[in-house]
């Protein structure tokens, strides 16, 4: 790495050259940050020197108007006349967990290599997501942050990551497209091969005026955005903590062969509020097979009613009951919610019980089934959570809402369909009440 500024010197123990034509080959990448105005001149001396990547880092473009506007077309057409290919301006650059590259100071936590990727229009964006996931359970192969997109853009992004082998899936920030026809085009092929989940801004006219003046980017007609998301096989979130759980599920279960879910649970009620969204987001949630039934029965109190949703209780049987429903040919998805009070646990625990002794080792039943998709969901106390959230592992997705899980799982079914059955039929595209029954 060298570092280039007319004031010279060093900086953190590095010597700081005055010109670009002063550092030694070779050079890779140039990352530009420094103000609007400098950026054509610089561009030009960046070409000269025969660097043809560039990142620029620098805002005052044409988010801030016209002045902005007429400012990027000139650097635009100096890029050209070089042949660079620029990530920008007014984005925070790119990270690559695979190889520790980086151009965006981050947590060290959020450097793990992971297997979701991130496509970002904004690069604050970016970067704070960047903060939050590893808290979620989420680490990420790449982020891309695009800002104005100058030169690279959304499809570009997408072509690269399509193929790029540690990326499971794809997670996308997106304000407006930079050519529609292309986007589809790019959105078609990557979903042929993993899950793009995307949060789209811009649903609203004063959200569409918000993005034009953060990124310079018009919106468009919201439901021209919707019809493309369903005819490329794209899933959209509805909120960025839906582009978050989405994320975490899509990057670690398998593809669904079918829309039956089975509820496992210690409160009825929680398994109600899963089942009607589930059913509304068109799952099916099917009686249990008889071979289930006949094998919880052995263990099962006189109060436990054996049926899906399989409420259990204070049983004791949950980890049984798991592993029942995840070998139960008439299920093709589990939502496990393993809740317990608080107050219960603590009690528990200073009479020499663990939270295990009541869910046994989620992760572990897991490994023995990985075939279907399996998504645990806890509502309680942060202690809790961290307590479940280590005996769930890393492969076991857990939520903070039964809603959320089950629209998960849905959209989970409906993209494993699309892939499987391209093109989309419409009821599918539309996720009211359609059901598939058995395979």
């Amino acid at each position: 790495m060298y570092l280039v500024n007319a004031a010279g010197g060093r900086l953190h123990g590095m010597p700081v050259f005055r010109s670009i034509s002063d550092v030694p080959d070779p050079v890779d990448l140039a990352v530009v940050i420094l103000a609007a105005p400098a950026l054509p001149g610089v561009l030009a001396r960046i070409g000269k020197r025969g660097i043809k990547h560039v990142i620029i880092e620098s805002a005052g473009f044409a988010e801030v108007g016209d002045g902005g506007r007429l400012l990027q077309e000139q650097a635009t057409e100096i890029a050209a006349a070089y042949g660079l290919r620029i990530i920008g301006p007014n984005c925070v650059g790119i990270i690559n967990n695979d190889n520790g590259f980086a151009t965006v100071e981050t947590l060290e936590e959020s450097h793990t290599p992971g297997t979701t990727a991130i496509i970002a229009q904004s690069g604050a964006f970016g970067n704070i997501l960047l903060d939050s996931l590893p808290q979620r359970g989420l680490l990420i192969s790449k982020a891309i942050t695009l800002g104005n997109r100058m030169d690279t853009n959304e499809c570009d992004a997408l072509e690269y990551l399509r193929t790029d082998p540690p990326t499971r899936a794809i997670m996308m920030y997106l304000e407006g497209a930079a050519d529609g026809t292309g986007l589809r085009e790019s959105l078609t092929r990557a979903t042929g091969e993993k899950p793009v989940i995307i949060l789209k801004s811009g649903r609203t006219a004063a959200g569409s005026s918000a993005t034009a003046s953060h990124t310079g980017s018009m919106s468009g007609e919201d439901k021209l955005y919707e019809a493309l998301f369903t005819q490329t096989g794209a899933i959209r979130a509805a909120s960025l903590d839906e582009l978050i759980d989405l994320a975490r599920v899509f990057s670690t279960q398998p593809m669904s062969r079918g829309n039956c879910l089975g509820i496992v649970t210690t409160s009825g009620s929680l398994g109600a509020l899963a089942t009607d969204v589930a059913v509304t987001s068109g799952l099916a949630v099917p009686a249990l097979a008889p071979s289930t039934v006949q094998r919880l029965k052995t263990d099962a109190p006189s109060w436990m009613n054996i049926r899906n949703p399989l409420d259990v209780g204070p049983s004791g049987l949950f980890e049984k009951a798991l592993s029942a429903l995840l070998e139960d040919p008439s299920i093709d998805m589990v939502l496990a919610l393993p809740l317990l009070p608080f107050s219960v646990v603590k009690l528990n625990q200073r009479l020499g019980f663990q939270v295990e002794d009541w869910f046994g080792n989620i992760a572990s039943v897991h490994e023995g089934a990985t075939d279907k998709p399996l998504i645990a969901c806890v509502v309680g106390h942060r202690e809790f959570l961290g307590i479940m959230a280590r005996i769930c592992g890393p492969d076991v997705p857990l939520l903070n809402s039964p809603e959320h899980a089950a629209r998960a799982l849905a959209a989970l079914w409906r993209y494993s369909t699309w892939k499987k059955n391209r093109p989309w039929p419409e009821p599918l595209a539309m996720g009211f009440g359609y059901r598939t029954g058995k395979k």
